[in-house]
């Protein structure tokens, strides 16, 4: 449940698509797919069951957002009249993760989902991370941990800034000494304002 609440926040305040806020908050408030009774507030002493609902749960409410996308697009080439692309969108089956090309054990014979497949296939995707880590991803790490160890990039930026400044300030000097605009000048009320505006 605690992290239920955390991603709700997230979504709330800082998740770039307003509608999709909206409608996630609202899922959420409404305890969509049962999402009060499965998210529990424990956590030390909380099953491993427990643990799989919080991600199922955002998984079920993934696909409900994805296939009333695709209802949208259908009704809307409907409207315009276009059956076959609205009939196209409607069976769209893309919008429904993961699709059965990207895990066969996801489904049943009866094209139910199996809980216990799905599961398994987003632990596959997203929370091996430190266990079989990509190759690409090794590099990157690899490249990461070089760089924090060479010299700060922001403190090159900052000598860098502080020289440029320097060497401004040191330019302008030279050019008031050059053009002797730094001498104050001696006028009289007569050169200010002409003749014509003075008292006579």
């Amino acid at each position: 449940k605690e992290a239920g609440d955390v991603v709700r926040e997230y979504m709330a305040l800082f998740f770039n698509c307003e509608k999709c806020s909206k409608r996630f908050v609202a899922q959420y408030d409404d305890c969509s797919f049962q999402r009060c009774h499965r998210l529990s507030g424990e956590t030390v002493d909380a099953s491993a069951e427990s643990w799989q609902e919080f991600p199922l749960w955002l998984w079920q409410v993934h696909n409900d957002i994805s296939r009333s996308k695709s209802i949208r697009a259908s009704n809307f080439h409907e409207k315009g009249g276009r059956k076959a692309e609205a009939k196209k969108w409607e069976r769209d089956m893309k919008a429904v993760y993961p699709h059965i090309d990207q895990c066969i054990n996801c489904v049943t014979l009866e094209g139910t989902w199996k809980l216990n497949g799905v599961y398994n296939h987003l632990e596959k995707e997203y929370w091996t991370f430190g266990i079989e880590v990509d190759p690409k991803m090794e590099k990157f790490l690899e490249y990461n941990d070089i760089e924090r160890r060479t010299v700060s990039h922001g403190f090159g930026a900052y000598v860098l800034i502080t020289l440029i400044a320097l060497l401004a300030l040191f330019a302008k000097k030279r050019r008031i000494r050059a053009t002797g605009r730094h001498k104050k000048v001696e006028t009289s009320p007569s050169e200010i304002f002409p003749k014509k505006y003075r008292d006579s």
